[in-house]
């Protein structure tokens, strides 16, 4: 099986990249999971041509089998970044857009702050459901990683919370299961 674990920002640093690399590390036996940073992408226009970086971008999602998604919140949002990242993706961009039609999509987020970007998750679910992307969003398995400064060790990347690792667990399990009754 092969995902693509896409950072949900821009940002120099992010606990949402230490989460999406905890991903790759942890399941690599169950899974190929390349980390995709959206941080070379550019800014989304409508009129504008997807350039070489968005092309590749849109390879990587046709070709995975699901999509990881882990995202920030900010002013109560996903990043602008990541809004414009999955626009490139949606059916009314130039080119051969609307890649995620059909596609498997987990969804996770990392904060600072308790409620670990349960904001920007529900509107990324709504953003993935839109008829414009049309993505197959796992239902019913929400990871809120709240704190997170208190749950990963930021020089070494390490996860350190038992339950939130249990939750990451049960998560990934179901979302393979997802992946595969997706392409059945």
């Amino acid at each position: 099986m092969k995902l693509l674990a896409i950072v949900g920002t821009n940002a120099d640093f992010s606990y949402n990249r230490l989460v999406e690399e905890f991903i790759a590390k942890r399941y690599k036996d169950q899974a190929d999971i390349e980390v995709f940073e959206i941080a070379d992408l550019p800014r989304f226009k409508k009129e504008g041509e997807p350039d070489k970086k968005v092309k590749e971008f849109r390879k990587k999602i046709l070709k995975a089998d699901g999509i990881i998604i882990s995202t920030p919140e900010y002013d109560h949002s996903i990043p602008s970044s990541l809004k414009s990242a999955l626009e490139w993706t949606g059916s009314h961009a130039l080119g051969d857009g609307n890649v995620m039609k059909g596609k498997p999509v987990m969804v996770l987020g990392a904060s600072l702050g308790m409620q670990g970007a349960s904001r920007a998750q529900e509107e990324l679910r709504e953003i993935l459901l839109s008829p414009d992307q049309s993505a197959n969003v796992l239902p019913g398995n929400e990871v809120l990683i709240g704190r997170a400064p208190s749950k990963f060790d930021k020089e070494s990347g390490d996860l350190l919370d038992e339950a939130t690792e249990k939750l990451i667990d049960t998560t990934f399990k179901n979302f393979v299961t997802f992946v595969n009754q997706a392409t059945k």
